[in-house]
């Protein structure tokens, strides 16, 4: 005797929708952090530019705050701590806090853009869900909606981010192994590659993800 298989059970397109406004309030908290790390990460690659180009009254203002935090009043003790703070040990720092910065930058973009992509197909399927007609806008928000609103510096603005990033983190990391070199330090210098190395890694691969995902993934209602 065959087996009768059970009917699906129609889908509650409410507990859809409530998904969905969940997924979107995780999107973009996800998104101002991304925003956060990417200021901070220009800000850090900023100042490490500063500090190692030796732009005047940089160092002694760095010294001067650190002096002021320890307490430290003594004009002689100022002054020897400016000529023997250890700068090469601090900027490797930098370039540290750089590599983490950009790490968490590259996946904080990635589940964003990654996010953005399911919340539009998901967009699609509450649609069918709901029986919505091809000209309504109703949750399209992120699908064709706004892939047909996009204006051209819209679509370029992801080579801002990547090539802003470039100019900052390329020419501090190039400067950092240059000056580690000339200090023979190689203990240092070997640290300094090896980051130096992972930091241009991610940088490349948030300007893959960008480019590669930064496109529509929109269902075509006239094909129903």
């Amino acid at each position: 005797m065959p087996i009768q298989k059970t009917p699906p059970k129609p889908v509650d397109a409410s507990v859809v929708a409530a998904h969905y406004q969940n997924s979107v309030d995780l999107a973009y908290a996800t998104w101002k952090d991304r925003n956060k790390l990417f200021v901070a990460l220009v800000l850090t690659a900023g100042l490490g530019l500063l500090l190692l180009l030796q732009v005047p009254t940089t160092d002694s203002l760095l010294v001067a705050a650190i002096a002021k935090f320890l307490n430290i009043t003594d004009p002689l003790a100022k002054d020897n701590l400016l000529k023997t703070f250890p700068f090469d040990i601090l900027l490797s720092g930098v370039l540290v806090t750089m590599f983490y910065l950009m790490q968490r930058l590259y996946s904080t973009n990635l589940s964003v853009m990654r996010t953005f992509i399911y919340l539009g197909a998901l967009e699609d399927e509450i649609r069918n869900y709901l029986s919505l007609p091809a000209e309504s806008v109703s949750f399209t928000r992120e699908g064709k909606f706004y892939w047909g609103k996009r204006t051209f510096p819209q679509k370029i603005s992801k080579w801002y981010y990547v090539i802003v990033l470039f100019v900052i983190l390329i020419p501090f990391m190039v400067f950092k192994l240059r000056a580690d070199f000339t200090q023979g330090n190689w203990l240092i210098t070997g640290v300094d590659v090896i980051v130096s190395l992972m930091t241009a890694f991610y940088w490349r691969e948030y300007a893959r993800s960008s480019v590669s995902l930064d496109v529509p993934n929109v269902q075509d209602d006239t094909k129903k």
